[in-house]
């Protein structure tokens, strides 16, 4: 721009004519529709705005919660997230007075500031006079400059670059990913209408009318709240990683044995699934009030009487609201002196794979001791250790004889249930459904299945499944893979969704040594965040 107090270069004489042409083309082109589109957005993002800033109190008002129930192990996130929250009402304060100074610098509020923020929050982007004016907010916004390097958007570029450094250093790992794609970008490249290229401040606040500034702002604002929920919710979610995640917790009793000699000793870790080995917990079973050890509770029981012996109890795990008591029960028996049978890994038998059995009489040689199973085959790869194999559901009972002072003796048998091996759980990387960022699922790019809480080493593999889409909009047909992976049109389609659209992943099946079956979450819904 030329100082009116020297002569005009013919640089600057073209932009002067650029200037009076654009603003013609202006005059025709921003009718009262659009300028009352305008008006409807900018309103809209301000409601919008004002329920971000709500979700982000409950976000920390649930983590003060939290706080204050462990302040040892929440308290240093808790710290960042106070400062998270200090920075962003700074940044968005800082807009807001950008928008009523902006309102005085088009209007000419004889109130000010104070004026201009009552105007605004009470009649919204109505009380806009000259929504169509651009030469006041171009002075506004750029100022004295023909690059935008004066006036108030380098100002507000720099004030969003030094926030949105400074909120990057919360987060880490993938969150860290997912910030930097939703930040602001104030780096380019830009273009203008002419196909130049032009830096943020030009390419935002050059020649553009009020009405558009403010709802810019109001972008600017929601986008800053919006980081500011996906931070504080990395922060307590940081916090809980190693917390309870589960729809159902529920309280496991871990024998050592259920089978014990008389005169031995019964005994049992019950801890609660998913455990924190931080956490505190406390028991109270047969009457008796018990503190655990590293998120554990040891049991120990007597074993004098003979026959089934039966226990309940209840687990008291501290979490966020309080205690909370989680009912648990068990059962074992205590035989007398004889063959001592027990499942090396279980107390059931498994159909398709080989169930080590461990066999011994105490007082008898292992060479002297004879074992067989009705339901399956027992075959023994040394002594005192066999493989069973079993072969329809149902019952197997193992007897055992021994040679004892010169006389073969039957020295018991027990029973145990056969059963199949229990289905695989599908997930996509750790995720069983819920909200999951796009980012993850391109990454996993298919499915994979586990056996969580089964002991013996199966392997399935996803052999078909299929996949939809709720994106809003008329239904599509789903689309089959015939494999683990995601097909390339699966792919396409994952890239091109949005914040709340719904994948849905049914009719998965896998394929394992006793063949292929269901997994046994029928349906994965997945809500891209």
């Amino acid at each position: 721009m030329g100082a009116t107090n020297c002569p005009e270069t013919p640089r600057q004489r073209m932009i002067s004519m650029m200037y009076l042409v654009y603003t013609a083309m202006l005059a025709l082109n921003v009718s009262a529709e659009i300028l009352q589109a305008f008006v409807t957005v900018g309103d809209s993002i301000e409601v919008t705005n004002k329920l971000l800033k709500g979700k982000a109190e409950s976000t920390y008002n649930v983590f003060e919660n939290a706080y204050k129930q462990d302040p040892g192990k929440v308290g240093e996130n808790w710290a960042k997230a106070q400062e998270v929250r200090i920075k962003t009402k700074e940044i968005v304060d800082y807009i807001d007075n950008m928008k009523y100074e902006l309102f005085v610098a088009v209007e000419g509020t004889p109130g000010g500031v104070k004026e201009a923020k009552r105007l605004l929050d009470s009649l919204g982007f109505d009380a806009v006079q000259k929504k169509d004016e651009y030469s006041s907010p171009t002075r506004f916004f750029i100022g004295q400059s023909e690059d935008g390097s004066a006036g108030k958007a380098i100002e507000l570029k720099k004030k969003i670059d030094a926030y949105q450094a400074d909120m990057l250093t919360y987060v880490s790992g993938p969150a860290s990913k997912q910030l930097k794609n939703i930040q602001i970008n104030t780096k380019g490249p830009f273009k203008n209408k002419a196909g130049q290229e032009v830096n943020w401040q030009m390419y935002n606040f050059y020649q553009t009318i009020t009405l558009a500034d403010l709802v810019l702002l109001n972008k600017f604002k929601s986008e800053i709240q919006n980081a500011e929920i996906d931070i504080i919710n990395h922060l307590y979610s940081a916090v809980s990683a190693e917390d309870f995640k589960f729809n159902t917790v529920v309280a496991k009793v871990i024998p050592k044995s259920n089978y014990i000699i008389q005169g031995g000793q019964y005994e049992a870790d019950v801890i609660v699934a998913a455990y924190d080995s931080r956490s505190e917990l406390r028991g109270e079973v047969r009457g008796n009030s018990m503190v655990g050890d590293s998120g554990m509770l040891k049991l120990k029981f007597g074993a004098n009487a003979l026959g089934p012996q039966k226990y309940k109890g209840t687990l008291f795990v501290k979490k966020e609201s309080g205690e909370v008591p989680y009912e648990f029960e068990g059962e074992y028996f205590v035989a007398a002196p004889s063959a001592t049978i027990s499942a090396t890994q279980m107390n059931v038998l498994y159909i398709g794979v080989d169930n080590p059995i461990s066999i011994s009489v105490p007082g008898a040689n292992s060479k002297d001791i004879e074992a067989s199973m009705t339901n399956g085959t027992l075959k023994k790869v040394k002594d005192g250790e066999y493989i069973a194999t079993v072969t329809k559901p149902g019952k197997s009972v193992i007897s055992v004889a021994a040679v004892v002072g010169g006389k073969k003796m039957n020295m018991g048998s027990m029973d145990y249930r056969v059963k199949t091996i229990p289905k695989p759980t599908a997930k996509v990387g750790n995720y069983e459904g819920g909200r999951i960022p796009k980012e993850s699922l391109l990454a996993q790019g298919g499915l994979r299945v586990s056996m969580e809480g089964f002991d013996f080493p199966v392997r399935y593999t996803v052999t078909s499944f299929v996949m939809s889409f709720n994106t809003g909009g008329d239904a599509e047909a789903p689309i089959q893979s015939n494999s683990s992976r995601f097909t390339p049109e699966m792919l396409a389609k994952i890239q091109k969704l949005r914040r709340g659209n719904k994948i849905y992943i049914e009719n998965i099946r896998a394929k394992g040594p006793d063949g292929e079956k269901n997994v046994s979450n029928s349906q994965m819904i997945f809500t891209i965040q």
